[in-house]
């Protein structure tokens, strides 16, 4: 391990907490507590500013997402992911950044304190057909074929990473994923078509970590509208901020779109405010430390296994995930949490 960490400190790559990771982290939040200040009066939206949420595609740049970020090696993911569900989401540890920092959960209880909120503001039954959308490895699946047996998931991902892991669990007797009633399908939501799965055939649709690659939120709510049932509900988990930070909706303009092609941090009141289609039951904001907290549990065991990842994990791509996650957490950290974080949205569609 130390000639590992030598060798990528000679690269200038430094490890968790050491104190140059530290002073960067620290020097990219300060600049964004600055940047937050300057628009937390203001009242600008996306449309002020010339973007228009309502034409063009739905999603941008999915192929080169997929390259550049989810379709990195499996171990990569394995290293630092929690080890019962594989969520590559927020983790919930509470509602104020004190309780976040005193609570004492692992990343495993957190991750499935998130789940359970979820399925509480939806209202879940254990009974419903679920179409999950941005699957993942399956991690909500995992949540719910543990707590909700009764349910009926297909997921949908355009990740042949994703699609790969999530087919090894089925076919492993020791996975929770082991004979349920479950599908994954290997395609973005933008191509999912009625042949793929029926129109009006599902409860509940949810999205955990998709809506923020969204550009066209009003085809975006249609196309899950398409799906639902009359009734059903839509629920949408994704990263916001409470206010409009213009740059952050321009992927070219930050360095959101080197680590996320064609992703964007939507003020919370964007995506509330696509209602053609669904009724908006309600919105929350969660403090953004429980991301921060799951950022830096996510480095601490990164780095925690650099030794078996290098030389499989090529030096430019431990640079960049070690950059992604100083940068990552150093935008939840300014005001510890209270202008960017998470949004849950809920939606039903209205019965015919």
């Amino acid at each position: 391990m130390n000639e590992v960490i030598d060798k990528l400190r000679r690269q200038n790559i430094h490890p968790y907490g050491s104190e140059q990771a530290l002073r960067q982290e620290a020097h990219v939040a300060r600049f964004l507590e600055r940047e937050y200040k300057a628009f937390q009066e203001s009242s600008v939206t996306p449309a002020d500013l010339g973007i228009d949420t309502t034409e063009g595609p739905m999603f941008q740049e999915t192929r080169d997402l997929m390259e550049v970020h989810y379709d990195e090696k499996f171990e990569f993911f394995d290293s630092f992911l929690d080890r019962q569900f594989y969520a590559y989401t927020m983790a919930y540890y509470g509602e104020a950044p004190a309780e976040i920092r005193s609570c004492g959960l692992s990343l495993e209880e957190a991750q499935g304190n998130k789940f359970q909120l979820i399925c509480d503001r939806i209202g879940l039954e254990g009974n419903e057909r679920i179409l999950n959308l941005g699957c993942g490895f399956g991690s909500f699946e995992r949540f719910l074929f543990q707590y909700y047996p009764g349910v009926e998931v297909v997921g949908v991902t355009p990740s042949r990473v994703q699609v790969d892991a999530i087919r090894s669990c089925m076919s492993d007797p020791d996975s929770v994923l082991f004979d349920r009633d479950f599908n994954v399908i290997l395609t973005d939501f933008n191509d999912l078509s009625d042949q793929d799965v029926m129109a009006e055939s599902f409860d509940v649709v949810t999205t955990i970590g998709l809506a923020e690659q969204t550009k066209n939120m009003r085809s975006f709510n249609k196309k899950v509208a398409h799906y639902l049932k009359p009734g059903g509900k839509a629920f949408h988990h994704m990263i916001s901020s409470r206010i409009t930070i213009p740059q952050f909706i321009d992927p070219d303009k930050t360095l959101i779109g080197d680590y996320f092609p064609g992703g964007r941090i939507w003020p919370i009141s964007e995506l509330a405010g696509h209602t053609d289609d669904m009724e908006l039951l309600n919105s929350w904001f969660i403090n953004g430390m429980n991301y921060w907290t799951t950022l830096d549990e996510w480095q601490r065991r990164f780095w925690s296994h650099v030794d078996l990842l290098y030389p499989h994990l090529s030096i430019d791509r431990i640079r960049f995930w070690s950059d992604y996650f100083v940068l990552c957490k150093a935008c939840f950290l300014p005001f510890q949490g209270a202008l960017f974080g998470n949004a849950h949205h809920l939606y039903r569609k209205p019965e015919q």
